[in-house]
């Protein structure tokens, strides 16, 4: 059905965008579990302290999410996306072996 009017437009276009915004919020990242597949692979978890010694010799205390290159948050964030993890999102204190220091 077509606009009759600017008014009716106006109405249809506020529709939309709701519409789009509700879309959005349903589709939110979800948090990326350490016993996913791609999450093991990377021996990702959610506490930097809980990282395997024995498998990473070279990590160190400092090495958190929130100060890697892939961390998309903001400061604060308990919780945000990351580059190396699509649709997931990670823990700020957490770290994987892809980390890169900022």
């Amino acid at each position: 059905m077509k606009p009759s009017n600017r008014r009716s437009f106006v109405i249809h276009l506020a529709a939309a965008g709701g519409a789009i915004a509700c879309g959005r919020a349903v589709a939110a990242p979800k948090k990326f579990e350490e016993s996913e597949p791609k999450a093991v692979s990377l021996g990702y978890k959610h506490d930097s302290a809980q990282v395997d010694k024995a498998r990473f010799p070279k990590h160190t205390a400092a090495e958190k999410c929130n100060n890697c290159m892939a961390w998309l948050g903001k400061a604060g964030d308990p919780w945000a996306e990351c580059d190396l993890t699509a649709d997931r999102m990670v823990a700020t204190g957490g770290w994987c072996s892809s980390y890169v220091k900022t």
